[in-house]
């Protein structure tokens, strides 16, 4: 069994990136977190994702970002589509189980975020060249000194983020174009009935669960 403390390598993530978030506006939060607020009233969240299984370390780094004043207005419809009688939850699931479902996914703030960082690839860097000089973002290991250049690789993360961070959510048109149920709530806020059929549509298409979107649209639209 690894003998080395989750928060260690947590510490030394946070030391390698906290002068670059710092001076970027960005606070730590909860010893795992950089957080920073947009003008578009967004969170914009750094995450260090680390979990010891088995012995060895599990990293995944993410971005996210946050918007509680439009993700609560959101989760006001979410609420009743889950709460629909129609709602096909398991039928194993007891009323409890039900609740604090619902509790759970009201809670969200979610707004969009960045899991798979092999989209900063450069247009001309193959994925095996890309891969050779960034894969801090999912990595297993014993010790993080097994990272080649593993605080070069962290640095350019804080480079990706603020990025990616200057350009997404920043307007109504980027949510629109980007989410489901929060583009779904900003086309019909605007009255915009043409495009928000459109774009349920699209998301009823690729919806794993599509009653939750049918039901979701439903209550959008009373």
């Amino acid at each position: 069994m690894n003998p080395i403390p989750k928060d260690e390598i947590i510490s030394k993530i946070v030391e390698v990136v906290r002068l670059p978030f710092e001076e970027r506006g960005f606070s730590l939060k909860r010893k795992r977190f950089f957080e920073r607020e947009d003008s578009y009233g967004n969170i914009q969240q750094y995450e260090i994702n680390l979990s010891k299984l088995k012995g060895y370390f599990s990293l995944h780094l993410r971005l996210n970002i946050l918007n509680k004043p439009l993700l609560k207005k959101v989760n006001v419809v979410l609420e009743k589509a889950l709460l629909d009688e129609e709602y096909p939850y398991p039928e194993t699931w007891d009323d409890k189980w039900i609740a604090d479902t619902v509790k759970l996914r009201i809670k969200n703030n979610f707004l969009a975020g960045v899991t798979d960082w092999r989209g900063f690839k450069k247009d001309d860097e193959s994925l095996e060249e890309f891969n050779s000089r960034f894969a801090i973002w999912v990595c297993i290991f014993d010790d993080i000194n097994e990272n080649e250049n593993w605080k070069l690789q962290l640095l350019m993360s804080v480079e990706f983020a603020e990025k990616w961070f200057l350009a997404a959510a920043q307007s109504d048109e980027w949510v629109i174009d980007n989410t489901e149920y929060p583009s779904l709530y900003l086309l019909k806020e605007q009255g915009r009935f043409d495009e928000l059929a459109e774009k349920y549509e699209a998301v009823l298409h690729q919806a794993r669960l599509k009653k939750e979107v049918e039901l979701f649209y439903k209550y959008l639209l009373l």
